[in-house]
């Protein structure tokens, strides 16, 4: 069996699925690695992943994980094979991560290499927990799995280049929702009402002001990108409502930040005698590279004569430190060939990176 892997790209960004919801991509999966000899395929009971098993015997393995979830972006690529599932699309690579993963487990398959392999096909990378599901469920932790990699495509970076770097490569993101219940009352008569908008924006002045300072020491972010307060122009709102995330490189300053958070939503209150609720969502691990890995890694781009580029820690999260929190990891980036940004409605990796990407995998999973 030699898959076509553009055929199969094509199909797997006709249908994108978002978090937790990949079952038409699962049984996708499911059809063309049931065409193969020398594997064995597990399911997740709690998530529509799948784990496949390659083993030549006793001895240790290695991990190869992709992400099978797509986003809620409506399609403006304008190709031949756009999403058929109005309002989501493949904006960040999924698909193609797939499709090399497959081209991978077909390798193998022809090989039959004396190693022990793990092909993860991961659902609900985007922000949902997926990472943690899986291993939650305890099924990879029954093997001895002695490293574990991944790779995501990315924009500006040209077929044939990869970018990776030692330590950390992506950071920690921190979702969070911070809520002002105050009380309603007419415009006319503020003394009767108390101004929820107003504690909110006292929130977003001492957040502004405390991250100023610490960015000049650290590299992190914090962004509010949705702030919803009041019904009508003439009544006081007692109701604000901020969604936002931080970013940063280390799980510490990630409580830092978090803190912070906390201690001035309280702080914004007090003037107004609004009452705030925090909740912090979706975290990640940082993703950590292992030097001996990222080593490897160059190694294989100057043999295979791909170019290979330093990164630079990106504030960006990935799931796959869930996984690098636990065995030695690598996560590299792979050229995709668009210059369009990760997220946008027109991100389309080439088919070109696909070879790449099977390539570097392959001669990963030999070494």
């Amino acid at each position: 069996m030699s898959f076509d892997l553009n055929t199969i790209r094509r199909q797997l960004h006709q249908t994108p699925e978002l978090a937790f919801q990949e079952q038409q991509t699962k049984a996708l999966l499911l059809n063309w690695l049931q065409q193969l000899d020398g594997i064995q395929i597990h399911e997740f009971k709690s998530c529509p992943g799948l784990l496949v098993e390659y083993s030549s015997g006793s001895g240790a393995y290695r991990l190869f994980r992709a992400d099978m979830d797509a986003l809620p972006v409506k399609e403006n690529t304008g190709c031949d094979f756009t999403s058929r599932t109005e309002g989501m699309m493949h904006a960040c690579g999924h698909d193609v991560h797939m499709t090399i993963l497959l081209g991978l487990i077909d390798r193998m398959v022809q090989l039959k290499p004396d190693r022990n392999l793990l092909f993860l096909f991961q659902p609900a990378e985007e922000g949902q927990g997926g990472a943690e599901t899986v291993l939650a469920e305890g099924l990879i932790q029954n093997y001895p799995v002695e490293a574990v990699f991944a790779l995501h495509a990315a924009g500006g970076l040209p077929v044939g280049t990869i970018s990776c770097r030692e330590g950390v490569i992506f950071g920690v993101p921190q979702e969070f929702d911070v809520t002002f219940n105050g009380k309603p009352a007419h415009a006319a008569f503020p003394e009767q009402g108390i101004n929820a908008l107003l504690s909110g924006v006292e929130f977003m002045n001492r957040m502004q002001a405390d991250i100023s300072e610490l960015s000049s020491q650290q590299r992190v972010i914090f962004h509010v990108g949705k702030m919803a307060s009041g019904t009508i122009r003439n009544v006081i709102p007692g109701h604000c409502k901020l969604e936002g995330t931080q970013r940063s490189l280390s799980k510490p300053l990630r409580d830092i930040i978090n803190e912070l958070i906390r201690k001035n939503a309280t702080l914004a209150t007090a003037q107004t005698g609004a009452e705030a609720r925090v909740d912090f969502l979706c975290s990640y691990d940082p993703v950590v590279n292992a030097p001996e890995l990222v080593k490897t890694l160059q190694q294989v781009c100057t043999d295979l004569e791909i170019v290979y580029q330093e990164a630079e820690s990106t504030l960006a999260g990935e799931d796959f430190g869930y996984f690098t929190s636990l065995y030695p990891g690598l996560l590299f980036w792979l050229g995709s060939g668009c210059n369009e940004p990760l997220h946008s409605d027109r991100f389309l990796p080439l088919s070109d990176c696909i070879a790449t990407g099977v390539k570097i995998f392959e001669q990963l999973a030999l070494r």
